[in-house]
């Protein structure tokens, strides 16, 4: 009886350790799950998007009420000709629509740069976001990547979004439809998105 009495505090002891150790793994892991559980965005955004940016370059030449990027060409240091405007760029603000015309109600802007970026051919490392604020979905589309002029299609990277769009990634197919390079140029390009969250 006495042996027995001695041996119930440890086996009370042990229950009590593996009841804490219990409780310690399961406060660990739910705080190591659920912030991530909590970040993860349901899939309610669009899983496919289509819009339109129309861009009218400065020209100090014509008539500028109206534009929406400004490009500048240097300075340059270079003591060989550059063709291709290596080092370029321009910054933009351009009104998006839902469909190819100029004339449509916009429903959101594209802001963001590009970059002249190849030596040999017509190469813009191209970054902006497209923020859309009347469509069945708003919020906000991050897109980059590099745009070959000569090329009719082009495929840029979805790097992530806002609101309707968060966490969105993807790519971005993207063709010109439209350019008329006489002053004030202006131009308008196609965005077809694929998302996935």
């Amino acid at each position: 009886m006495a042996a027995a009495d001695l041996r119930l505090p440890y086996n009370s002891i042990g229950s009590t350790l593996l009841c804490f150790l219990f409780l310690t793994i399961s406060c660990a892991f739910t705080i190591c799950v659920s912030p991530v559980s909590a970040r993860r965005h349901p899939p309610e955004g669009p899983d496919s998007f289509t819009f339109y940016i129309h861009n009218r370059v400065y020209n100090p030449a014509v008539n500028n009420s109206v534009f929406d990027s400004v490009y500048s060409a240097g300075p340059f240091n270079f003591s060989q000709p550059n063709p291709y405007s290596f080092g370029g760029r321009s910054t933009f603000e351009d009104p998006i629509t839902a469909d190819p015309s100029p004339e449509s109600e916009p429903i959101g802007v594209a802001q963001g740069f590009w970059i002249m970026t190849s030596q040999r051919e017509l190469v813009l490392m191209h970054v902006f976001t497209a923020t859309v604020t009347s469509w069945p979905y708003t919020g906000t589309v991050s897109i980059m990547g590099q745009i070959t002029e000569a090329a009719s299609t082009r495929t840029l990277t979805v790097i992530g979004g806002t609101g309707d769009f968060l966490a969105a990634r993807g790519y971005a197919v993207n063709k010109v439809v439209t350019m008329d390079r006489t002053a004030p140029a202006n131009w308008t390009l196609s965005f077809d998105l694929d998302l996935y969250y």
